[in-house]
């Protein structure tokens, strides 16, 4: 039996997470907070800032330095929405779509390196344990 916390043990992996990400997107010429933003833009069409926000839990000024910082590279596009004015829509540029793939695969390689050598369904059961850590991690924050 050990002695560590989950809540220890998730700590630890997140910054390592942080680190290994910093580091590989530095090379890519990114910054580890800028890479969700490009990943998470279709390749073809867009999204709106809002809408990556909500899907991971953002903070909204934080997505608009990360875009702008991503505009300003080159990468992204940012315009208002012709539905909701209040609202920023997000495509890639060509850079941009060259560059997902690279990102894509520096968070692959550390998805392998964390899964070592689990099955598949080891790594489903992994999933839906921690989708059920952030379930109730939300439930008792928003109490």
């Amino acid at each position: 039996m050990h002695s560590s916390s989950i809540g220890k043990l998730i700590s630890i992996i997140s910054r390592q997470t942080q680190n290994y990400i910093s580091r590989e997107m530095q090379r890519l010429g990114i910054t580890g907070s800028e890479y969700i933003f490009l990943v998470n833009t279709p390749d073809e069409g867009e999204i709106t800032q809002q809408e990556i926000c909500n899907q991971f839990e953002l903070d909204p000024a934080y997505a608009t330095r990360g875009v702008k910082s991503l505009v300003a590279k080159g990468l992204l596009n940012r315009e208002k929405s012709t539905i909701d004015k209040r609202s920023y829509e997000i495509t890639l540029t060509d850079e941009g779509r060259l560059m997902k793939p690279k990102i894509q695969k520096v968070l692959d390689h550390w998805t392998d390196v964390l899964a070592g050598d689990m099955s598949q369904e080891e790594k489903d059961d992994i999933i839906e344990t921690l989708m059920g850590f952030k379930t109730r991690a939300n439930e008792e924050i928003s109490r």
